[in-house]
């Protein structure tokens, strides 16, 4: 549970085909619809491993960087949800190929799992796989919308998901490759 008290239950913050909502989404729509809230879910997870992650850190700087890893991963699941809210999913409506990109895209979201028995070294290549596929996702994402408001989403995304990756890979070199 984040701890500003919410659930991380993934839900629509605009229910698809609602009178509500003012259109129909298209079946390509309904797909990205479904991808970003499993990017939501995803930065739920993420929210998690940093905070178990920080729990067992031996190393103060080191816990300290995850729990702030996960509250910027918090301030993600926000974005996230405040884009599907102002209707991100319609700027995907011209999207050319738009099934293989959304195969290209659900990749990116495979899960990479932890075993209960995992080592700090075996976390941080987790954690550092995981932020790379997020932001190859958001890239990708960012490429293909038309709105620059959600564009610029997308891209802001992108970039944190790559300073995280560079920080955590930063760390594996200091602890597991001090020589090199």
């Amino acid at each position: 549970m984040f701890p500003d008290g919410d659930i991380p239950i993934i839900t629509l913050l605009a229910p698809a085909d609602s009178p509500d909502t003012g259109f129909n989404m298209t079946e390509i729509q309904k797909s990205f619809e479904r991808l970003i809230n499993l990017a939501i879910q995803r930065e739920v997870e993420a929210y998690e491993f940093y905070m178990k992650a920080a729990e067992q850190a031996e190393l103060t700087s080191s816990a300290e960087l995850l729990r702030e890893l996960a509250r910027q991963e918090e301030g993600h699941k926000r974005k996230l949800e405040r884009a599907l809210s102002e209707g991100v999913v319609t700027t995907f409506g011209d999207v050319s190929n738009a099934e293989e990109a959304i195969t290209v895209l659900d990749r990116y979201l495979v899960d990479v799992p932890l075993r209960p028995d995992s080592s700090p070294q075996d976390i941080l290549v987790v954690a550092i796989k995981r932020e790379q596929n997020a932001q190859a996702f958001y890239q990708r994402l960012a490429e293909m919308v038309s709105h620059p408001g959600h564009k610029a989403v997308f891209e802001t995304l992108a970039h944190e998901e790559q300073t995280h990756k560079e920080r955590l890979e930063r760390i594996y070199d200091d602890i597991f490759q001090p020589d090199l």
